[in-house]
């Protein structure tokens, strides 16, 4: 009850104060109105994102609003807001928009599931209030708030564009944003299956894989063939010399919470005559944007396998839209070693450079240059 009586008169206080073209006194009067009975007196972000209500305030930061209609002389319709931050604000509504807002929360809105949208999962969320990173077959993208689901087509809610209804057979891509990328304004660039070599226990999604040059000389491609198996390959481009190896990278995973991936692999080369490589375990706990990784590996090669395990520590933070800091540290018997360094990423180009540090070095070095493409559908 508390709350209504603040909303009021907060209300009544900015009333005293509006410029006399809102037709207000300090004698002015309200009453709450109701846009539907769906939604009720509050209005509060998961109904705004829903329904697509009150484009002009960002879902992030919208918390909750309520509808006041003067009483006299001209019957006004107020909408007062507050925000996550605690700020409030007043915006007159017009005729035509309560009439579009009403429309808005009694059109059906069809279940995701109904229309086979992807049931939400530990790693992806995938309904209506959801903010996503959609990209086009036309080559354009956008970021918006789900907002309706129907057999043909999507309706998504944007800061800049407006209410946008997208056919879905012209939708390219679409993956969910977590809630730093939404606050953020910042699209996927990237699972997290990675650092620079090191792999993480994060997977790629079904139908999602990248290709990548690294040091000019070699070239890499993964691919995942469910959610939590993917394949890869390494092999050499020297001119002139020929195939000289080939190494298998494949790797099974599994989310064990939203923010805790275990995974587990093999880095397998064979070529001059001869075979080995290193069998890993990691884990990895954090979002694609910032993580951090523990792992261990055993070399093995020709039918053996060292004694001592290979410990891997590292992590990634994104610090802006495009850039990221990177780190992979190794520690064996012998010290320690590893690559820091950074990652530029779009949505589906990055550029990567490493600098190579070790215990025996004394001082860092760069030592790995990549070039990487993403590539496929997440449905």
């Amino acid at each position: 009850m508390r709350q209504p009586l603040l909303f009021l008169a907060t209300l009544l206080v900015l009333g005293i104060a509006a410029p006399r073209a809102h037709a207000q006194t300090p004698t002015d009067t309200a009453r709450v109105l109701i846009l539907s009975p769906v939604v009720g007196e509050v209005i509060d972000a998961q109904e705004k994102a829903t329904y697509g209500l009150f484009p002009y305030y960002s879902t992030d930061s919208f918390a909750e609003g309520r509808l006041y209609q003067a009483l006299r002389p001209d019957s006004t319709v107020t909408l007062l807001t507050r925000f996550r931050d605690g700020n409030t604000r007043r915006r007159i509504i017009s005729a035509q928009e309560l009439q579009t807002a009403r429309a808005a929360v009694a059109r059906p809105v069809t279940s995701p599931a109904q229309v086979g949208v992807q049931k939400p999962t530990a790693t992806q969320t995938d309904s209506i209030g959801t903010m996503y990173a959609v990209e086009l077959i036309s080559g354009s993208s956008f970021m918006g708030t789900l907002v309706a689901s129907r057999s043909a087509e999507l309706e998504f809610a944007t800061k800049d564009l407006g209410r946008l209804t997208v056919q879905r057979n012209n939708i390219r891509n679409m993956q969910p944003l977590t809630v730093g990328q939404a606050g953020r304004g910042w699209e996927p660039v990237g699972n997290g299956t990675r650092i620079f070599f090191a792999p993480t226990g994060r997977m790629l999604r079904k139908g999602e894989g990248y290709v990548q040059d690294i040091d000019i000389f070699l070239i890499g491609a993964n691919y995942g063939i469910t959610d939590n198996i993917s394949i890869g390959a390494l092999v050499p481009i020297i001119p002139g010399a020929g195939l000289s190896f080939v190494a298998l990278t494949p790797k099974v995973g599994v989310p064990v919470t939203e923010k805790l991936n275990l995974a587990a692999g093999l880095l397998f080369a064979t070529g001059f005559g001869a075979s080995g490589g290193i069998a890993y375990g990691a884990g990895t706990y954090g979002t694609a944007d910032q993580n951090a990784t523990l792992g261990v590996g055993y070399l093995f090669a020709e039918g053996e396998v060292e004694s001592s395990p290979v410990i891997l520590v590292g992590g990634a933070t994104r610090v802006s839209r495009r850039v990221s800091l990177l780190n992979e540290t190794y520690i064996f018997s012998g010290g320690l070693g590893g690559l820091a360094g950074i990652r530029v990423a779009a949505a589906r180009l990055s550029g990567s450079l490493g600098f190579l540090y070790a215990t025996e070095l004394g001082g860092i070095y760069p030592a790995y240059l990549e070039a990487a493409y993403r590539f496929g559908k997440v449905k």
